[in-house]
């Protein structure tokens, strides 16, 4: 009962609340059609994308694709908490608050997991005072013991249920501990046990310095994982958080760039170098979260990733996410021999990362100088596969100049003719005569890269306006489906939870989901009905056999020869491929068999 007061209150402060007027306090807004029309604050932009509808009470930028209902807006712009936000827009609109102690339950279980918390981070510190292996781990790290009080690091005795005793002290039960996530439950038997055990614990901090769970590095060589994080609770949700972030803003307000690292340790090095603007992800990949949080503080940003392929390969999907939201990245490149901050500092000093990330690079500036350096680049293939293998990087960089400029780089770097190079990237298209006695000479000019809308985009506001056929996507898309992360969101579809309320639907979709959404209702395609949602299965089959087949190109020129079972995984590829472009399986077949199919697809160019 009381969790639908409080929902009630929130859709009453939403309904009373004008998007328009509150947007327009940020942003300059004029009218056109039943919208209202700016420039987004959410990334640059010369030419209105920004679009807030009155009548639903949405907001949604066609440019970067943020999306959502006034709470979003202020949210993501203000950096405030939900709660903060509804009770300020609720004393504008002459509502009364709501009794945080009554009212709200979810406030009441925010609170007390806090508790449970601060109580496990004061085991952790009573426990590092008296162990003599977590020093002499931490002296091995040469780790300063300003840094060591400021980062609060803590240590998790060799005990089963130390932690457990030590909170049933505080009242809390178990259920709690496991609602915090500090506890496990026993895998035989009933009862619950310390998550962590002979590790150093490190506190994870919220942007607004409020605890809200731990990472773990184990000491023993053989325990396994290295490290291990909180599970995903109601306050630890590692796509929208940020290791240090707390610290480093008061940095990125001073103008620094904000410098992204890959772990705990290398934003303690980092702090050690007075480089207090690193941050690091949480055992994941950089979010579209993460990228619009940055986006708010700088327009540049520093990455400083391992060297190794899985670095390599982390950096160039943080590329692809923070250019999509509007910021410039650059690369740091630390000194041979040395293969992250922690290590750089530890061996060569503090100085060394300093000059290093002074020494930044544009991140396309430094693939190109990778290219160059690859021994393969001067046959015809290498450089082949080398410009295959920007383009996806050079399309989503936004100024026309800026990716001309990159072209030139690369032209010179690889030694490849320009006009050829140009012509490979499609950026000479419109051929026209001049006039003149040289009017059969041909004159090109640019073409200026346009965002098209994803299949998931398409397909799901397809089932918007045809819910009914949710069940077949599903049964033909599965994996498809989850690895998009989209099956919560369809059964809502299905079940018409999608278009009773939709803002307020949209509002409590994971933020991983929610760009891809916001696009969907926003979008403006025909509606090609039943006919063209089995056209995007087939087109989607499809796509994910390409890029099958792609990766395995791309096993054979790595391994650098055709083993037995590479041969035979090829020969499997190729029939395939045939039987599909045969015609010669239904959509089903294919969806289950890993092939495509072979009918031309309908407004599908990607």
């Amino acid at each position: 009962m009381a969790e639908q007061l409080y929902e009630a209150w929130v859709a009453a402060v939403r309904e009373a609340t004008d998007i328009v007027d509150v947007i327009g306090r940020y942003v300059a807004l004029k009218r056109k059609g039943r919208n209202y029309w700016g420039l987004c604050p959410f990334h640059r932009e010369k030419t209105p994308s920004f679009s807030v509808d009155p009548e639903q009470k949405l907001f949604y930028c066609f440019g970067c694709h943020t999306g959502g209902t006034v709470f979003t807006f202020l949210v993501q712009h203000e950096g405030r908490e939900f709660r903060e936000v509804v009770e300020m827009l609720a004393k504008d609109a002459g509502i009364p608050p709501m009794d945080r102690r009554e009212d709200n339950p979810r406030q009441q279980e925010e609170k007390r997991l806090r508790s449970v918390l601060e109580w496990t981070l004061e085991y952790f510190l009573v426990h590092a005072r008296e162990s003599g292996a977590f020093a002499a781990y931490l002296d091995q790290r040469q780790i300063a013991s300003t840094l060591r009080e400021r980062f609060q690091l803590g240590y998790a005795p060799e005990q089963w249920e130390g932690l457990v005793q030590y909170l049933s002290r505080h009242g809390v039960a178990p259920d709690e501990m496991e609602q915090a996530g500090v506890v496990v439950r026993r895998r035989q038997g009933s009862g619950v046990v310390d998550r962590w055990r002979d590790r150093v614990m490190l506190p994870i901090w919220d942007p607004q310095g409020r605890l809200v769970g731990f990472g773990g590095r184990s000491l023993a060589k053989d325990q396994e994982p290295k490290y291990l994080n909180s599970p995903e609770t109601a306050l630890f949700r590692k796509s929208n958080l940020l290791y240090g972030s707390h610290w480093a803003r008061a940095a990125w307000k001073r103008g620094e760039r904000p410098l992204i690292v890959e772990g705990y340790f290398d934003v303690i090095a980092c702090h050690q170098a007075g480089q207090t603007e690193a941050v690091a992800t949480l055992g994941t990949s950089l979010t579209q979260w993460h990228a619009r949080y940055l986006a708010r503080f700088h327009q540049e940003v520093d990455m400083l990733y391992d060297q190794d392929n899985a670095g390599q390969e982390a950096m160039e999907r943080a590329f692809a996410i923070l250019s999509t939201a509007g910021v410039k990245v650059n690369v740091v490149v630390l000194p041979n021999g040395v293969k992250d901050p922690d290590e750089c500092v530890t061996v060569l000093g503090a100085d060394a990362l300093n000059t290093s990330i002074k020494g930044r690079l544009p991140y396309l500036t430094y693939r190109i100088n990778q290219s160059a350096a690859d021994p393969e680049i001067g046959t015809p293939r290498g450089k082949a596969i080398a410009i295959e293998r920007f383009k996806p990087l050079w399309k989503v960089v936004g100024d026309p100049v800026e990716q001309m400029g990159y072209l030139e780089q690369m032209a010179q770097r690889l030694r490849v003719n320009p006009s050829i190079l140009a012509q490979s990237f499609g950026v000479w298209q419109d051929v026209r005569h001049t006039f003149g006695k040289n009017r059969h000479n041909m004159e090109r000019t640019a073409q200026v890269p346009s965002h098209l809308a994803s299949h998931a985009v398409r397909l799901l506001a397809l089932l918007l306006r045809h819910p009914e056929q949710v069940p077949l996507v599903m049964d033909e898309l599965q994996e498809w489906i989850n690895e998009q992360g989209l099956e919560t969101v369809l059964e809502d579809v299905a079940e018409g939870r999608a278009t009773r309320d939709t803002a307020r639907w949209i509002e409590l979709l994971e933020p991983s989901v929610r760009t891809t959404v916001m696009e969907a209702v926003n979008y403006q395609g025909p509606d090609g009905g039943t006919l063209e949602i089995k056209d995007y299965i087939s087109a989607i089959t499809r796509q994910r056999q390409l890029q099958r087949w792609n990766r395995l190109k791309e096993r054979v020129y790595q391994e650098g020869g055709m083993a037995p079972e590479v041969l035979e995984e090829v020969r499997v590829e190729q029939h395939r491929l045939s039987v599909a472009k045969s015609g010669n399986l239904s959509t089903s077949e294919q969806g289950k068999e890993g092939y495509y199919g072979a009918g031309k697809t309908r407004g599908t160019s990607n």
